[in-house]
């Protein structure tokens, strides 16, 4: 199970959900023209080429302002474990695993909304 601690979360420690991080991704994609342009090549990377994150840092955000950097190091992080807790649960290539949350982010990109995907696709 994942679990993600903060002082700013009430409580300070949280079990993050899809749509948790639906609602993140959405954030840091208004926070800056780059984020918006590369976030879902990150996602691409992190989950299907499984690319380190500060490798994902330093090609995509290596221009970016530090906090802007940290809230992407958070996202990813979450994101990370959150997919590898789906290849333990739903193992590839029986079921989809991680591919499930990559699926989400590419329907997000292309406009669809967090309230679509869920009468589509069960997350």
């Amino acid at each position: 199970m994942v679990w993600r601690y903060s002082l700013n979360l009430s409580p300070q420690v949280k079990i993050p959900t899809h749509d948790d991080l639906g609602k993140m991704s959405a954030e840091l994609k208004r926070k800056h023209i780059v984020i918006d342009e590369y976030l879902i090549n990150a996602t691409i990377e992190l989950l299907r080429d499984r690319w380190s994150i500060n490798d994902i840092i330093n090609h995509y955000f290596n221009a970016l302002s530090d906090d802007l950097k940290f809230e992407i190091k958070k996202f990813l992080a979450t994101l990370k474990w959150i997919g590898l807790q789906e290849d333990t649960n739903y193992p590839p290539p029986r079921y989809l695993g991680s591919k499930m949350t990559l699926a989400v982010y590419a329907l997000l990109e292309i406009g669809f909304k967090l309230s679509d995907l869920r009468r589509v696709i069960r997350f």
